[in-house]
């Protein structure tokens, strides 16, 4: 039986650490990363919203209590980091098909989810 020690868990391991890391910081100091004063380079050079935009502050503000307003896909990106993530990770892990995660059509389903993202976050 394979332990946690496995070379296909590492990754999951460390993107689940990093992402309870991130949740702490942010429900703890919201300050230490939302005065960051970083930029989208998508939307500082192409004036596009980045899948992503929006969604640190979002994250904040469901972490303490309100609705994300930023971000339409705020909601259903929590959800996912928060409940699936790490229960399909310990899915895959029990069952031993960690290499689900990179197959073909995982990749494919990504891709088209951040197109999907991209399109919602610049709806006009």
């Amino acid at each position: 039986m394979r332990c946690f020690g496995d070379r296909d868990l590492r990754p999951h391991l460390l993107a689940l650490s990093a992402m309870a890391a991130a949740t702490l910081v942010l429900a703890v100091w919201p300050g230490l990363v939302l005065h960051a004063g970083y930029t989208c380079e998508l939307q500082a050079i192409f004036g596009l919203r980045c899948p992503f935009c929006g969604m640190t502050r979002d994250f904040a503000a469901m972490l303490h209590g309100h609705a994300p307003t930023l971000n339409p896909c705020s909601g259903a990106a929590a959800v996912v980091v928060w409940l699936l993530y790490p229960a399909a990770v310990l899915a895959a892990w029990r069952t031993r098909r960690l290499s689900w995660f990179s197959s073909r059509a995982t990749r494919c389903a990504a891709v088209f989810l951040l197109v999907i993202m991209l399109v919602l976050n610049n709806r006009f």
